[in-house]
């Protein structure tokens, strides 16, 4: 009977980890308050965000030299007056079509989609959800387009820093 007494029942064993698992629940909140009191950054800084931005850039015109002839006469518009942040999605709108061309035209498409889904969704980090009105200057082959995304790209990241 002795043993019995000593040994905790069932009930206390729940009770037990009930309570360390609220203990662990309750300083994992307190830890992120005081991150966030503290300053620590809950996203990485635009100049950052664009670094991320200009190496996808830097891989698909790095792949693009794998496509097909016709590929490289693709041609994309090119966005007018580009000034700020929210210009960028002039250049991913017409990444969209490049997406479903290169299925055909490269045996990297790929590796290609998945930096223009990442170009995509860095720029829309960048610049929100809101909608930009886009004015067009010119068309340019594909590979004159992205040398001119990935300048204005740098362009902003030297604003930004």
């Amino acid at each position: 009977m002795s043993e019995r007494a000593a040994s905790p029942s069932a009930f206390q064993k729940r009770n037990h980890s009930a309570a360390f698992r609220t203990g662990l629940l309750l300083s994992c909140i307190a830890l992120t308050l005081l991150l966030l009191a503290n300053g620590a950054p809950t996203l990485p800084p635009p100049t950052t965000v664009l670094e991320y931005l200009l190496r996808d850039l830097m891989e698909v015109q790095q792949k693009l030299k794998t496509v097909s002839e016709r590929m490289k006469k693709y041609e994309l518009y090119i966005p007018s007056n580009t000034s700020s942040m929210s210009d960028l999605q002039c250049f991913t709108k017409e990444l969209n079509p490049v997406v479903g061309a290169l299925k055909y035209e490269s045996k990297d498409a790929q590796t290609i989609q998945e930096h223009i889904n990442n170009i995509n969704e860095t720029v829309n980090s960048l610049t929100g959800t809101e909608t930009t009105q886009c004015h067009y200057a010119t068309k340019m082959k594909i590979e004159g387009f992205f040398k001119e995304f990935v300048s204005f790209s740098r362009k902003l990241r030297a604003l930004t820093q």
